[in-house]
């Protein structure tokens, strides 16, 4: 008999949360797994879902607790016969956590895709006695979650992020059409980023850099900004969906690129749904945020071979190694992020040997059938709680 999964995933947003989670869902189901997904109804996560093939439920209610949620999911358990509850957004845990409060068979998984505040009051440390257990992408926070969280060290599982590597070829034919639409000639050097227009997210670090890339280096560079403010949680109907301090962010970038006339220089691309097609435009990528746990974005960048510049700054640190796979500058300092993207382009050897490095890191260390085969494993486990 397959593994039978209920995974919750509630969240309203399309980041790199969502994104993930989805596709950990489908690889799941890929790999052998029944999968039903708990969703937010109309989300771009059960759209997505809906589109891969893997079941959705929604939910009479969006509260955090809610007894009509808790018995709508009830009989869930039984009809599917799940075997493994694993919750992907961090409010569902409550209802996730009641749902199995007095099941001794079925384990409960919670996954942490950001940084996190404490969390270790009375209320707390009753909903988390539930939990089996928590996996992160990153071996820094695992050292920090038991002073966080009312979990135990054993019960945190470091499970990095799986890429499907072999489906991540660079588009020669999109890369022309891609960098034509963008007004991109053959000779000149696109630098991008792939993150929302967020505070957190440093935007502006990276745009403020265009005005110190080295002189004669400026004219053959273009830079493109691949993203949109984040979203709410819930929007009214005719209410933009959008957050509104984002949406500020947003104006305050384009009010920057057009005062300082980069308008044809610093090119604001929106959202994109084609990853690898964007990606194969660039030749260097930037991350500018400022605390990142562990970013997929970089993950995805390096492999496709490009070499990374990046604010020195949460799990970046264990993604790159400086020097080797990318370089990096002070969270902040838009000047010294320009000098490392100058460098990047005076030297396209060594872009292309950081590329290649960079690409080997991800191969070796997150291919997702690794990834998928070790969470197999944690979901075999007897119940621990």
């Amino acid at each position: 008999m397959p593994l039978s999964c209920l995974h919750l995933c509630t969240s309203d947003a399309w980041g790199g949360l969502e994104l993930y989670s989805c596709t950990l869902m489908k690889e799941l189901r890929n790999a052998g797994c029944a999968m039903v997904a708990v969703c937010s109804p109309h989300s771009r996560i059960e759209e997505y879902l809906t589109d891969t093939g893997v079941e959705t439920i929604n939910l009479p209610s969006n509260r955090t607790l809610s007894f009509r949620s808790l018995r709508a999911l009830t009989p869930v358990l039984q009809t599917r016969s799940i075997d493994v509850v694993h919750v992907h957004f961090h409010k569902d845990i409550w209802l996730a956590s009641l749902l199995l409060r007095s099941d001794v068979r079925r384990r409960l998984f919670l996954s942490i895709y950001m940084g996190v505040p404490r969390k270790t009051d009375p209320l707390h440390r009753y909903i988390y006695r539930r939990v089996d257990g928590v996996f992160t992408s990153s071996r820094e926070l695992n050292r920090r979650l038991p002073g966080l969280y009312p979990i135990s060290t054993e019960r945190i599982h470091y499970l990095p992020y799986g890429r499907d590597v072999k489906a991540y070829v660079r588009d020669e034919k999109k890369r022309v059409k891609i960098r034509e639409m963008y007004g991109v000639k053959k000779d000149e050097v696109l630098v991008g980023t792939m993150v929302r227009i967020d505070p957190g997210k440093s935007v502006m670090d990276f745009a403020r850099s265009y005005k110190y890339i080295d002189e004669p280096l400026r004219d053959r560079v273009k830079f493109l900004i691949i993203g949109e403010p984040t979203r709410k949680g819930h929007a009214r109907d005719h209410e933009s969906p959008f957050e509104p301090h984002c949406e500020a962010y947003l104006r305050e970038l384009q009010t920057f690129i057009g005062t300082e006339g980069f308008g044809d220089r610093v090119l604001l691309a929106g959202f994109q749904r084609d990853l690898i097609g964007f990606l194969s435009a660039l030749d260097i990528f930037v991350f500018p945020s400022r605390d990142e746990l562990y970013s997929l974005a970089v993950l995805d960048a390096m492999c496709l071979g490009l070499p990374v510049v990046a604010a020195r700054a949460g799990g970046t640190v264990d993604q790159i190694e400086d020097g080797k796979s990318g370089l990096f500058y002070e969270v902040g300092n838009s000047v010294e992020a320009a000098q490392k993207i100058s460098l990047y382009v005076s030297k396209p050897e060594l872009r292309m040997q950081h590329g290649a490095n960079g690409r080997n890191f991800v191969f070796q260390e997150h291919d997702m059938n690794g990834t998928i085969h070790r969470l197999l494993e944690f979901y075999q486990q007897p119940h621990l709680s």
